[in-house]
């Protein structure tokens, strides 16, 4: 560039117009992208919007050399002719000024960019409009299969119900919904039943901006529910990203009798409270889904899953309802080979026999079937742990926390898991979070003393015991244990023999008992309940070889042999 020509470009203020207009250009794009998300515009209005401002530099250019502004006038600018060759080297500083925000733009931020989250969705529990409560658990059960059937839906992550009902009565702003869920939109709606007529209304909505996306109403007759989650389903995903859309019915009718299917989901509405009393009514409904159509696999699968928890849950005894809980999971498989649910269930009751193989092939199965299922992953993540396979089992369970991240059980076994694998401060931290979540939720009260002692906080212990319930007979054993601890051998002593004069009529955990005795000393009698452990299928015995509690009594030959009952050898 000659001389003359630099010092006329400065006179003319050329340089001056081109950084003025590209703060400007920059200004408008700072603002019109947000625009354009709460619009919801095509992103590829964006692109246009960049190369009209890319055109805007030879035009400022041509302006600013031809005009001025003097005295709050435009001026045309004195001076020689433009010509031929000045206007193609003031072509090329325009294009030179343009360049750098074209290259960004097209080159450069398409990869620099996070990559996009894949769509996400929470189902909020549809409200009962119907005026009668009975009909509650019906419209949580719409809810839930509606859950269940997004998430057969590939690559669209779907919240599960335990978190998406810890929401339930409350009048949370939707955008805090999001950001606690870390989700992208919320499906909302009610269920208005009336003898044999049913309304279904439901709206997505956005929950970055809070604007709605899709919105409808179903009038139907309650024969035809299945037809209704479909099209509610499908219609949803229709609205996310019609990419999704798998060809086949999203929701599948596994019964044609309506009284049956809605027994199963008044069942399964029981069976998430997981206390003995609940898991009772939960089996007699699924019984009695069972007794109206024999082929209903779910039913069957939620009959063994009712046995399966009432050993862990109801203080059954695992002799009498396991093989009942195998027979039920069995036929499950026998009626629909396919179901996610049933291989989860025949998992459940293999992990209680002791066979890990048999265990790790059904849930793997029920994972295949149905990626989003939040129970397979959850009981997949304890049996790694109890096979030392530590960091599978904490990818299954973060899996399991990812799709159901209120769920007070998987929580609560997070927790356990950071304290077998020695992580103490953490576990103090998720024994918290957990109690947050649900401060009568016994085993993390349990978690958290764990925790504490193994950092020598017995004080610390105690008082987080007496913030319990003073009834728990479990919260009482576990007082002995910390007791023991604390060296007030007479008290834990007497605890100990009033739990274990009346265990056969009111039983506990006999691992709580057995850790109690470990630290009195007593290693004769942190055997004898260890084999009771052992033996009842207590499901703390599964974490013998993992468990740092166990350390001091390693070496004995009855810890071997244990092991080996154990199948964990």
């Amino acid at each position: 560039m000659s001389v003359p020509l630099l010092a006329e470009l400065k006179r003319r203020r050329v340089f001056r117009a081109l950084v003025g207009y590209g703060i400007v250009a920059f200004a408008v794009l700072q603002i019109i992208e947000p625009v354009m998300h709460g619009l919801h515009w095509p992103d590829g209005v964006l692109s246009y919007v960049v190369v009209a401002l890319a055109v805007g530099f030879p035009i400022v250019v041509a302006l600013a050399w031809i005009f001025d502004v003097r005295g709050g006038h435009i001026e045309r600018t004195s001076g020689g002719r433009l010509g031929a060759r000045r206007g193609l080297l003031l072509a090329c500083i325009s294009a030179v000024a343009a360049a750098p925000g074209l290259i960004w733009y097209f080159g450069f931020r398409g990869t620099a960019r996070t990559p996009a989250a894949p769509p996400s969705i929470v189902v909020l529990p549809f409200v009962n409009m119907s005026g009668d409560k009975e009909n509650e658990y019906f419209s949580d059960g719409m809810t839930e299969e509606i859950i269940n059937a997004l998430a057969n839906v590939e690559g669209l992550r779907v919240v599960a119900r335990t978190s998406a009902f810890s929401f339930k009565g409350k009048n949370v702003d939707v955008r805090r919904i999001g950001e606690d869920l870390n989700v992208a939109t919320v499906l909302e709606g009610s269920v208005r039943r009336q003898g044999n007529q049913l309304r279904v209304a439901a709206q997505l909505i956005s929950l970055p901006d809070g604007y709605h996306l899709w919105s409808k109403t179903y009038e139907r007759e309650l024969n035809n529910v299945f037809a209704v989650e479909d099209e509610v389903a499908r219609a949803i995903v229709q609205a996310l990203a019609p990419k999704l859309l798998p060809g086949l019915a999203l929701a599948q009718a596994t019964t044609v009798n309506t009284e049956a299917h809605d027994l199963y989901l008044r069942g399964r509405y029981f069976w998430n409270q997981r206390t003995r009393e609940a898991l009772t009514k939960a089996q007699s409904l699924f019984e009695q889904a069972i007794a109206l159509d024999a082929g209903y696999a779910l039913a069957y699968s939620g009959l063994s899953d009712c046995y399966n928890l009432l050993v862990d849950y109801g203080g059954g005894r695992a002799a009498d309802l396991l093989p009942k809980a195998k027979k039920a999971a069995l036929k499950a498989l026998e009626l629909d080979g396919a179901s996610a649910e049933a291989h989860a269930s025949l998992g459940a009751i293999l992990q209680h026999e002791y066979d890990w193989a048999g265990s790790n092939r059904e849930f793997r199965r029920a994972i295949e079937l149905r990626p989003g299922y939040v129970s397979a992953h959850h009981w997949y993540a304890l049996n790694c742990l109890a096979q030392g396979r530590f960091a599978e089992a904490r990818s299954e369970i973060e899996r399991a926390r990812q799709l159901d991240p209120t769920s007070v059980f998987i929580n609560g076994a997070v927790a356990v898991m950071l304290n077998t694998s020695r992580e103490y401060d953490l576990a103090i931290v998720q024994a918290f979070r957990t109690l947050d979540l649900d401060p009568n939720y016994t085993w993390a009260r349990v978690s958290l003393v764990y925790a504490y002692l193994r950092t020598g906080r017995a004080a610390d212990a105690l008082a987080v015991l007496d913030k319990g319930s003073p009834s728990s007979r479990q919260l009482q054993a576990v007082r002995a244990w910390v007791l023991a601890e604390m060296g007030s051998r007479a008290a834990a002593q007497a605890l100990l023999s009033n739990l274990e004069s009346s265990f056969d009529a009111d039983p506990v955990s006999p691992l709580m008992l057995a850790r109690a005795h470990v630290k009195l000393g007593d290693v004769n009698g942190a055997f004898h309940w260890l084999d009771e452990a052992v033996e009842s299928r207590d499901s703390y015995a599964r974490l013998l070889t993992v468990d740092p509690l166990w350390d001091p009594i390693r070496s004995d030959s009855r810890y071997d042999a244990l092991v080996r009952r154990l199948n964990l050898e």
